[in-house]
């Protein structure tokens, strides 16, 4: 059970880090899809694949963007771990993104790698931010 209870319109230290501390970024492109993914799970309703999303605008296609479920105020990247402020806009909606975010991009690192299990070292942590 989680001990933060997330409360729309408030402000969440959100963070996590690799498996026994390991690299979750090992190149350029790594970055890149994560800082993708930030934004393509970051909708209320399922968006499918990220990868064929990509193709579906190159040719031109629509992909409908919906109720955004955080908003994302700031981040940080680095090799091992990841922090984000965020603002919960939907109902559940940080455990949503968290959960989307986490699963697909262990699912894109692992068949990249070549690897299975998890990547993510547990639940994502976060702290309510209640001063300025």
């Amino acid at each position: 059970m989680r001990k933060t209870i997330f409360t729309e319109g408030e402000f969440y230290h959100v963070y996590n880090r690799g498996v026994d501390k390991r690299t979750i970024f090992l190149d350029d492109y790594d970055y890149a899809r994560f800082l993708q993914s930030m934004d393509e799970f970051n909708t209320v309703n399922p968006i499918g694949s990220i990868y064929e999303n990509f193709f579906a605008k190159k040719l031109g296609h629509r992909v409908s963007k919906n109720k955004k479920l955080v908003n994302i105020v700031t981040y940080c990247v680095n090799p091992n771990h990841f922090h984000f402020i965020l603002s919960q806009v939907s109902d559940r909606g940080i455990e949503k993104f968290m959960q989307r975010l986490n699963m697909g991009y262990a699912k894109y690192f692992n068949n990249k790698y070549k690897r299975d299990g998890v990547l993510f070292q547990g639940n994502f942590k976060a702290v309510h931010i209640d001063t300025i």
